[in-house]
């Protein structure tokens, strides 16, 4: 009460009140379907070498089917790259501070440590997707096929771009 005799205002009574809160919320979340489509392949070494045949290895190679007896049978060789590429695993690494006081006092109605941890989840897998997209080593962006690369007409992508992509693709309606 402000004053002898006066009822309880808004505020007062506000600051008194629970309130119902959500979760915290990043605003920068973003539908993380790359991660999930990507075919993964488990590297043990750390380190993922693509060995590939040398351009033009493959010709040249004698092979036969059902050879007679005494034929001589066809030789064969298959060279690989000298200086195969490497993609070497990278890490997304971050420390969340939650002072112990914080996390005793306000762990109701929401758990502190287990809301910030999340939030901090979804930032470390946002940061993933970027990076397999955008990374100048192992990006998509950065590895693609020159011939599989598309310019925009101006500026940003537009519906007419994506258009343009898609019909590079398309075979017939399945």
């Amino acid at each position: 009460m402000s004053e002898a005799g006066s009822p309880l205002g808004a505020q007062g009574a506000r600051n008194l009140a629970n309130t119902t809160k959500t979760p915290p919320l990043w605003g920068g979340d973003s539908p993380r379907w790359l991660v999930s489509l990507l075919p993964w392949t488990p590297v043990e070494s750390g380190t993922y070498r693509v060995n590939r045949v040398k351009d033009g290895g493959e010709k040249g190679i004698g092979i036969t089917c059902t050879p007679e007896n005494g034929e001589t049978l066809p030789e064969a060789f298959i060279d690989y790259e000298e200086n195969p590429r490497e993609y070497t695993l990278s890490t997304v690494t971050t420390t969340i501070e939650v002072q112990t006081r914080i996390s005793d006092l306000y762990r109701s109605p929401m758990d502190q440590v287990r809301e910030q941890l999340g939030v901090l989840i979804e930032m470390v897998k946002e940061r993933q997707e970027f990076e397999l997209i955008n990374n100048a080593s192992y990006g998509l962006l950065y590895n693609a096929h020159p011939d599989m690369r598309l310019a925009t007409r101006v500026g940003a992508p537009t519906p007419d771009d994506l258009d343009n992509l898609i019909s590079r693709g398309w075979k017939e309606p399945a």
